[in-house]
């Protein structure tokens, strides 16, 4: 999936629980779809967070629901379009993912903490 990059406009999908669905065309040729997760900015640069999801049931089986693989793409708006780009610097990357990390135990933190009252 590393490889992989989409315009958005016009490839995605609502699903009609407020759930949006990219399909991203990898330079191989092969398409993958993912739900939009998150958007946020980090020095300067938007990122996306998205899940890959289960085309069919092969894909269903291979995909189980704890292994879905999270997919961290690089955000530029051109003229109407949201492009997803790959992050190809190790270094960046890097940075983006424990920004990502410490965002999830953020909120599960604050889930955690609404439970208890």
């Amino acid at each position: 999936m590393s490889e992989a990059q989409a315009a958005a406009g016009g490839n995605s999908a609502g699903t009609g629980e407020n759930t949006t669905i990219f399909i991203l065309e990898g330079e191989d040729g092969s398409s993958y779809k993912c739900q939009f997760l998150d958007r946020f900015e980090l020095d300067g640069n938007d990122y996306a967070v998205l899940l890959k999801v289960a085309e069919g049931e092969e894909d269903e089986e291979e995909l189980d629901e704890d292994e879905q693989p999270l997919v961290i793409m690089r955000v530029n708006e051109s003229e109407s379009q949201t492009v997803f780009q790959v992050i190809e610097s190790e270094e960046e990357f890097d940075k983006v993912v424990a920004f990502v990390e410490e965002m999830v135990e953020a909120e599960s933190g604050a889930m955690g903490d609404e439970d208890e009252e």
